[in-house]
């Protein structure tokens, strides 16, 4: 190369005209071509490359603009049999040794490498708007699918675009359209194009559970449909979706749970172990007694004289309310947990994550396949069947693909348990009762408050004291009182509780005949609530929208 090139670059001529600041902006963004660059589109910027050469286009180089020429016929002849061939196939034909050689020389005889060749607009380069973005490559594919199919303006809205503004990537699209046949597609499609308001969200999506925010995206997972294949599209190396927050991991949660409670035999199980544990918990009250003056009862030689020997064992087994929720949690959180590691349940999660069965009104908007496309060679890199075959018949009724039970084998999901009420320790606070107060009975908590608030000794001795008390010290309380004037404490007590375990089973029992929302009910009605997060496999990140 000569001096002269240097020196310019050190010292332009016309200083005075030079806009420094755009400049160096310039510098900043621009990058030479490559061979991959060169290869994408299916050797698109390869035609158009060829194309300005023979044309006498000035081209933009690291040194300067100006219409190049082959150095000889043995380079010309390369790079036009490397045109529409992948990267590795124009980069090995091009290169000598490690370092490209220079193959284009300008009129003075400066010579110049592919690499020297700046990627300007002309090659989608500074922030070009040139180049199609997801929807623009819909409708290339779409179009050029239904020439390939024989229904050429099958789709009109797609056909339009293309012939207005995508017309130079015919081969690229065609490419890709027999690609998409070699997969079993042969019907012509229609790009959807349905938009991302909320409207399209169903009303359980936007509120999975009583008190809880869902997902607020209305953005449809099908791309492209025909008659047999819903169709999620995606870019390969392009963007990943955005994480869709809490909100969209809490509703595809709960519709996973859905399934899972109705369909699943592992769900069913998970939903008897937990109704037992709850059970098996409350019968330990009949043993169990609050801490308060109780207490001192134990610690009072005197006082535990006085006592039946049924009283005094009794008196040893006795809990606090904050001992009582701490031995709760323990046994029950794990049995809630085995809900997320449940394989089924994780099957009907990534089912959901990709399909959007639960999440729109329109099922038109839910896919069954999602699709990877190279925009460089053509080549479908990804076909995820989500429903069995990736067929719309397939969900007619949800049905899980072969695929996605594969797929979900590796995905892990977690849920973080809290009290609805905040504290975990003040759920079963009791506060000052009114004549008319109505009581929740689908919830621990009301069962007992409504027994306590229904017997007439507790109420009789302690009514003033009622709004400083929790259940289980209020119980304590009564239990003093009964025994200090000579009364069976202990059959008042386990009166109590028969009363409160009957009321349990009832609430219960109507919960299990709640159906697909049988988990929210025993979620209120224990008084936790799930804040969920998942880890799903990279082969499908592009294609969910979950935290």
């Amino acid at each position: 190369m000569s001096l002269q090139k240097y020196v310019q670059q050190l010292k332009p001529i016309q200083e005075n005209n030079t806009n420094y600041v755009n400049r160096v902006q310039t510098l900043l963004c621009e990058k030479g071509m490559s061979p991959p660059e060169f290869a994408k589109y299916g050797g698109k910027r390869a035609r158009i490359f060829d194309k300005a050469i023979d044309d006498g286009t000035p081209l933009e180089t690291d040194s300067g603009t100006f219409p190049l020429t082959w150095i000889n016929d043995s380079d010309r002849d390369k790079f036009k049999t490397a045109i529409g061939q992948d990267a590795k196939a124009y980069n090995t034909s091009l290169k000598s040794g490690n370092k490209f050689k220079p193959i284009l020389q300008n009129k003075d005889g400066e010579q110049f490498t592919i690499k020297q060749i700046v990627k300007n607009k002309m090659f989608g380069g500074e922030g070009s708007s040139g180049e199609p973005k997801g929807a623009d490559w819909e409708d290339i594919i779409t179009h050029h699918f239904n020439v390939l199919v024989g229904q050429e303006g099958f789709d009109p809205k797609a056909t339009k675009a293309v012939e207005e503004k995508w017309d130079d990537f015919d081969e690229i699209g065609k490419k890709i359209a027999e690609n998409f046949k070699s997969q079993g597609i042969t019907k012509p499609m229609v790009q959807y194009g349905a938009g991302k308001s909320k409207s399209n969200l169903s009303s359980f999506w936007q509120n999975p559970a009583q008190g809880v925010k869902g997902g607020t995206d209305g953005t449809p997972k099908t791309d492209m449909y025909t008659s047999n294949y819903q169709i999620s599209l995606k870019k390969a190396g392009g963007s990943q979706l955005a994480s869709g927050g809490q909100g969209e991991t809490l509703a595809t949660f709960y519709a996973a749970l859905q399934h899972f409670s109705t369909i699943s035999k592992e769900g069913k199980a998970v939903i008897d172990e937990v109704i037992k544990e709850i059970k098996d918990n409350f019968e330990k009250l009949s043993t169990n007694y609050s801490k308060g003056d109780l207490e001192k009862i134990a610690k009072d030689k005197k006082k535990q004289g006085k006592l039946s020997n049924t009283d005094k064992t009794a008196l040893t087994q006795y809990i606090t309310t904050e001992e009582f929720h701490k031995d709760f949690n323990k046994e029950i959180i794990p049995k809630l947990n085995s809900i997320t590691d449940a394989k089924e349940f994780k099957e009907w999660f990534i089912f959901e994550a990709m399909s959007g069965y639960s999440k729109f009104k329109e099922k038109r908007a839910v896919a069954s396949v999602c699709m990877e496309f190279s925009a460089d060679n053509g080549k479908v890199t990804k076909f995820i069947e989500v429903a069995p075959s990736g067929l719309t018949k397939g969900l007619s009724k949800a049905s899980i693909s072969g695929k996605i039970k594969d797929i979900a084998s590796g995905a892990k999901i977690y849920a973080a348990w809290k009290s609805s009420g905040g504290n975990p320790y003040s759920v079963l606070r009791v506060s000052s009762y009114g004549e008319d107060e109505n009581f929740d009975e689908m919830t621990l908590r009301g069962c007992i408050r409504k027994i306590i608030h229904e017997d007439k000794i507790s109420q009789a001795f302690l009514r003033e004291e009622v709004g400083q008390l929790d259940e289980f010290k209020f119980i304590g309380r009564t239990f003093d009182r009964i025994k200090k004037m000579g009364k069976n404490a202990i059959l008042w007590v386990k009166n109590l509780i028969t009363k409160i375990m009957k009321a349990v089973t009832q609430a219960l029992n109507k919960i299990k005949k709640m159906g697909k929302k049988i988990f929210e009910g025993l979620f209120k009605f224990i008084g936790l609530t799930p804040t969920v997060g998942s880890t799903v496999p990279n082969e499908i990140k592009g294609f969910v929208t979950v935290v």
